[in-house]
């Protein structure tokens, strides 16, 4: 005999503003927006391990060896997130993972921001020292970005994805109390099933996108660069290069990247007064060059490495700043530097050599990381006897002739 109403209240009878057809749209806009940043900032560094370390680094938050392992691990830890919210599967788990990192993306910035760093967040590649930080507006990236997650965490479902669909409660209208009995019994088990699955999506999930992690620090790891094979004459433990005289009772240490502007303003303004204090004997500087800013920078200070052998290591420094090439046009080209080594008398073909084959491209690799760990975070940077000028005093070539003569 047939019923005309259910014989015990329908399963799942209640229905809230994540029931709705709408909610599955913003579901899938959500994760679709999501996974596409990440996707972005983890294919932007994942061909840069040692750059994406740099920009950890940079952040002075970490220790050295948990600075390697999540600079190296966190842009394939990045790419897999990005695919499995792409993907859309185990949603709530991809989106509460995105909002931890989103979070602690956030907390870092905020905290160089406090502290008076002035980097670049490197979320999207580079990262490192900056003179023109931008962190209000990372801050807020962030910060919306997170605001999408924990609403995609709070949603659990979207459109258009490979998570399995929740079993849709049986109508009982209609339905005898035997045909009841039995639909709600397939869909308690319909529902158990989808339980199970859904659990070992999130377990399979949150593993794959941790062992992505580990296998990526792994991977950059073991494919690292090698030590360099070949090492300029007389350069100290760390890399620098040391002008004046041995016996100066003052040491001061520069970091300079050649590439970089604003060591080129130095060289202009305060330079002079360096040079004076050299040449009068009151200090020797060891010069740290870096290259964080990009191919030319490396090759410039590999050039610097072969005029080091030349010994006309400062001639040249001297000259790269004369014609220091705008920032991130390609300069500093091969054939820029061996006609700036001619200019100043290295014709030999020992350097035209080094500088077409690259010879100390891998050194100067290895003293740019060197720099990084020893917490160098921007150029131009001096320290007078192991104690960092501020840079007022750097920039006012006065203030720091009396620093220098003191």
């Amino acid at each position: 005999m047939s019923v005309s109403a259910p014989v015990r209240p329908p399963l799942h009878t209640s229905r809230t503003w994540r029931d709705h057809p709408a909610a599955g749209w913003a579901g899938t806009a959500a994760r679709l927006a999501l996974g596409g940043m990440f996707a972005a900032a983890g294919l932007a560094k994942i061909g840069d391990p040692a750059g994406s370390v740099r920009a950890v680094r940079a952040y002075q938050l970490l220790p050295d060896g948990l600075e390697t392992v999540v600079g190296r691990g966190l842009p394939t830890l990045e790419v897999t997130l990005a695919v499995a919210l792409l993907l859309g599967v185990a949603v709530r788990t991809s989106a509460l993972v995105a909002a931890v990192l989103l979070s602690a993306f956030t907390i870092g910035i905020a905290s160089a921001a406090a502290r008076g760093l002035r980097i670049d967040c490197g979320c999207f590649g580079g990262g490192g020292p900056t003179e023109n930080p931008h962190y209000t507006g990372e801050i807020l990236r962030d910060v919306a970005l997170l605001i999408v997650a924990l609403g995609l965490a709070w949603l659990g479902r979207s459109r258009y994805g490979l998570s399995p669909r929740t079993p849709v409660p049986p109508d009982y209208e209609g339905m005898d109390r035997r045909q009841a009995k039995v639909a709600e019994q397939r869909h308690h088990n319909a529902l158990s099933r989808h339980d199970r699955t859904r659990r070992l999506l999130t377990v399979g999930v949150l593993g794959a996108i941790l062992a992505s992690g580990t296998t990526g620090a792994a991977i950059a790891t073991a494919t690292a660069p090698a030590p360099p094979t070949a090492i300029p004459v007389g350069v100290t433990a760390a890399g620098g290069v040391v002008v004046g005289n041995a016996g100066a009772p003052h040491t001061v240490i520069a970091y300079e990247d050649p590439q970089c502007p604003i060591c080129g303003e130095f060289e202009q303004t305060s330079g002079p007064a360096l040079a004076a204090a050299v040449k009068a004997g009151q200090v020797k500087v060891e010069y740290r060059m870096r290259s964080f800013l990009g191919p030319e920078s490396v090759r410039a200070v590999a050039a610097l490495g072969a005029a080091q052998d030349g010994g006309r290591f400062e001639a040249l420094r001297e000259a790269l700043y004369a014609h220091q090439p705008q920032e991130g046009t390609g300069g500093f080209t091969v054939d820029d530097l061996i006609s700036l080594g001619a200019s100043i008398g290295l014709t030999d073909p020992a350097y035209v050599d080094a500088v077409r084959h690259q010879t100390y491209a891998a050194w100067a690799h290895q003293i740019d990381d060197r720099a990084s760990r020893d917490g160098n975070t921007g150029t131009p940077q001096l320290l007078l006897d192991g104690k960092p000028l501020d840079q007022r005093t750097v920039f006012d070539p006065a203030a720091l002739a009396r620093a220098l003569a003191s």
